[in-house]
């Protein structure tokens, strides 16, 4: 027994007169916690030790009151300042102290408002955005983000940002609209833009049900558009509408149950591409092109189908290219056509794997006049 006791003994005074483990040091950063084992070669967490560390405030039992005299500036930022500022109280609380200016800037240089954490609308965003703009210039590669939260956003009224028909006019290039997805983020109203450069729509479901309300009105030659995962539907009139010259590309989007057409595509150098997107169920026609514009569509996930009355329609010399095969089902079950040209110059074409087209021929029946009345 006094062996064993003895033995255990050793044990544990072996145990004891290990030397510590010797502990590594980086840039004056020490490294703690009893599961630390002498050495770390994760980049990102050196990264992260890096930039936190300064900012971190230890306790000091000889200072009375400390964290109430002195909070953590970290403290502040990420707990204090967020719940009670939205991005235009800091504007102008920033002007008051030095600390909030630097706030202000540490916020502006994240590129992102967040609706309705940073401002309360679209609106309000909107008009900060034009501030931002003026006072950098963001790039298609680093654009500033509307970040729109989880939930219904309206546009209402009319304000120098909100045009007719509650579209809000989107007067800066280099910007995004993002959401939660398109199940989870809706914007009660439609939005314009002229001459605006990558601009840029994600995640988002539009609806602006307002009579002869579009969800999407692009336009200006110098205007180039992405549309990615969205839902347009349920507008007064028509989902999107692209018209003088200009440019957009809709990816895995449907335009669906709008009160006219799912997709308008109208006037000269105007082109639309749509990739793996669906046009369905729209009160009058699925995909319209127009006047010299130019369709092209692409993905095998492509479905135009149960229109209430045309599926894809082409006229006067507007040109619809289906980069499909042509054994792919585009579009099908529309209440009376599938696919309708007329006899202008316009086309509706499947272009084949060796560069030919297949051309659908069918008669001219008038569609122009019906349209005009319509609108």
């Amino acid at each position: 027994m006094a062996k064993h006791i003895m033995k255990r003994g050793r044990e544990d005074d072996s145990v004891d007169r290990q030397p510590p483990l010797k502990r590594q040091k980086i840039d004056g950063i020490k490294w703690h916690g009893s599961s630390w084992n002498g050495k770390t070669t994760d980049n990102k967490i050196i990264d992260i030790m890096k930039r936190l560390t300064p900012l971190a405030v230890h306790y000091n039992a000889n200072v009375t009151n400390q964290f109430i005299r002195d909070v953590p500036e970290l403290l502040w930022w990420q707990k204090i300042l967020k719940p009670f500022l939205n991005l235009e109280d800091l504007s102008i609380l920033r002007r008051c102290h030095t600390f909030f200016e630097k706030y202000w800037r540490n916020l502006k240089a994240q590129n992102i408002i967040r609706v309705p954490q940073g401002c309360p609308t679209v609106e309000k965003a909107m008009a900060l955005a034009v501030i931002f703009s003026e006072r950098k210039e963001y790039t298609e590669t680093d654009p500033l983000k509307i970040k729109l939260e989880e939930g219904v956003h309206e546009i209402v009224g009319y304000t120098e940002y909100t045009q007719h028909r509650n579209a809000l006019r989107v007067i800066c290039s280099h910007i995004t609209f993002v959401g939660s997805g398109k199940n989870q983020t809706t914007i009660r109203g439609g939005f314009t833009v002229n001459n605006q450069q990558h601009v840029k729509f994600e995640g988002l479901t539009v609806t602006n049900s307002i009579s002869g309300g579009a969800g999407l009105f692009l336009m200006g030659n110098e205007t180039t558009v992405d549309v990615l995962n969205c839902a347009v539907k349920e507008c007064g009139s028509t989902g999107i509408f692209v018209q003088d010259g200009a440019t957009v590309t809709a990816t895995r989007c449907d335009f669906m149950e709008n009160g006219h057409y799912g997709v308008l595509c109208q006037s000269a150098n105007t082109e639309i591409r749509l990739i793996d997107s669906t046009i369905h169920h729209n009160k009058v026609d699925g995909l319209i092109a127009h006047n010299y514009a130019v369709v092209d569509l692409h993905g095998t996930k492509t479905d135009i189908h149960s229109n209430k009355r045309r599926g894809i329609a082409a006229f006067d010399h507007a040109k619809v290219n289906i980069h499909l095969p042509s054994q792919h089902n585009t579009s099908h079950g529309n209440l009376e056509e599938d696919r309708f040209q007329d006899d202008d110059g316009s086309s509706i074409a499947n272009i084949n794997a060796d560069g030919t087209f297949t051309h659908v021929v069918v008669e001219d029946e008038g569609w122009l006049a019906l349209l005009e009345e319509e609108n």
